[in-house]
């Protein structure tokens, strides 16, 4: 994969509909971060917040991982994860594509699953939106702004992720049409996709494609990965999902000690996004109350089979 400076990466992402930038957090950082987000999933797989229940050791990625249930013990953890996703170095990044300095949307863990693996199949994004051919279609090839990226970190060695780069801003070929659509997707495991490329990264790089691209990811029992994606967009495409509904970041002192960069930064974010909040049913003195649960050493194990 190529590696071009800030100023080439808008142009890389236009032409080629990935950016993959080498090294960009050092090795004590990731070290420290793979750690906070290990201990942050091992609570999600006893006690997952959103529903109650464990959290699946087979469901390849977990959500916000800045909620403050998971940090009550580990206040460092939680400022060590808030500065990253905030991390000037990486924002700078993510504004070469979207244009614009980015609002932040939510935070992301990707593990490989341990007792069933998969390879994953080819898709695009916008298939699962639009399931209609002629609305793919016209939405891929419309060419619209970039309104938002999913920027991944990797905190171990992974080469999880394929893409065809080119194939974010056109339409299928014949062959590829095949593998990914055709004959209600019976073919989308296949190995053979053309122009293919595995994206490997390295602990501390990171990589971002096109969600309209092909792509696919992969989820062994026994390929390691911890990657943690940190998902941003522009401020005109503010709207309530799943993904931007935090309401706990309103909570009084959430900020309080974080630098001032960071405060600035998840600032905007609570600005744009807390309008939508006013229905939610999040009660953050019950998110405080909940105990911490660890699961047993099987369940949060790398996973070797």
């Amino acid at each position: 994969m190529s590696q071009p400076g800030i100023a080439g990466l808008r142009a890389q992402w236009d032409e080629q509909g990935y950016i993959a930038v080498s090294s960009v957090v050092d090795a004590q950082r990731t070290t420290a971060l793979r750690k906070v987000c290990d201990d942050v999933l091992a609570q999600f797989l006893a006690h997952n917040p959103e529903t109650g229940e464990p959290g699946s050791p087979d469901g390849h990625v977990m959500r916000h991982l800045n909620r403050p249930s998971y940090f009550r013990d580990n206040p460092e953890g939680f400022q060590a994860l808030m500065h990253v996703v905030a991390d000037p170095a990486i924002c700078e990044i993510v504004a070469a594509v979207l244009g614009e300095p980015p609002l932040f949307r939510c935070t992301s863990y990707w593990y490989n699953p341990q007792t069933v693996g998969c390879k994953g199949n080819w898709h695009r994004d916008v298939q699962f939106l639009y399931p209609a051919e002629a609305d793919q279609r016209r939405l891929i090839e419309a060419v619209s702004p970039q309104a938002s990226v999913h920027l991944m970190l990797a905190l171990a060695p992974t080469e999880d992720n394929e893409f065809v780069p080119g194939s974010h801003n056109r339409w299928d070929t014949d062959e590829e049409y095949h593998i990914r659509w055709a004959d209600e997707q019976a073919h989308n495991l296949s190995d053979d996709m053309p122009g293919a490329v595995r994206m490997r990264q390295e602990t501390g790089d990171v990589l971002a494609f096109h969600p309209y691209g092909l792509h696919r990811g992969r989820y062994h029992t026994n390929k390691l990965r911890r990657t943690l994606m940190l998902t941003y967009t522009t401020r005109g495409d503010a709207r309530k999902d799943y993904f931007s509904d935090q309401p706990w970041c309103a909570a009084a002192g959430y900020l309080d000690d974080l630098d001032p960069f960071a405060q600035q930064f998840f600032g905007r974010f609570i600005e744009a996004f807390a309008p939508f909040w006013g229905e939610s049913d999040f009660d953050p003195d019950e998110e405080k109350s909940q105990p911490r649960q660890l699961p047993t050493a099987d369940a949060t194990a790398d996973g070797g089979r």
